[in-house]
């Protein structure tokens, strides 16, 4: 079962994670950039925090929780967890349902953008996406057709509706 964890340690948990190397790689000196973001941050390690409200992400250090930076995403990220797998080696997978529409999307932590979105077919809300531990396939609750959603990530298609029942 999931839980709910509060923004900010969440995110600096999840960035410390040695399972998470890719994102401390990639905040290394002489790695890409996080969009221009000189951090002073020990061992370069930056925590994300996404804000529904704002659809933005807030950069920050997680030893001190000291903001660097704001950025724009254009997404309702309304829920990752340590228990989920969303971390595929170079995005970020989470889900949104701009105009009740569900969709999959992949965040580049790097640029802190979306650089897929993928759409499921099906009515909003939505509550969680989890990836395979093959890291190949996303599923993800259709609560509004009460189905999950069997996305490949390769070709970005769903293969497969499983009927759940009421509003999973």
């Amino acid at each position: 079962m999931l839980r709910s964890a509060a923004a900010l340690p969440f995110v600096a948990r999840a960035a410390q994670d040695p399972s998470h190397d890719a994102w401390h790689q990639a905040a290394t000196p002489g790695a890409p950039s996080f969009v221009g973001i000189a951090t002073p941050v020990p061992r370069g390690l930056i925590g994300y925090a996404f804000n529904a409200r704002t659809q933005d992400v807030t950069l920050f250090d997680p030893t001190t929780r000291t903001v660097l930076a704001t950025r724009p995403l254009g997404a309702v990220v309304r829920w990752l967890s340590n228990e989920q797998r969303f971390w595929d080696g170079q995005s970020i997978w989470t889900y949104d349902f701009p105009g009740d529409r569900v969709r999959a999307i992949a965040i580049d932590p790097r640029e802190v953008a979306i650089s897929r979105a993928l759409p499921t077919g099906g009515a909003g809300p939505a509550h969680s996406l989890m990836l395979t531990p093959d890291v190949k396939t996303a599923w993800v609750n259709v609560a509004g057709g009460d189905y999950l959603a069997v996305i490949d990530l390769a070709s970005g298609e769903v293969t497969d509706e499983i009927a759940t029942g009421a509003f999973p």
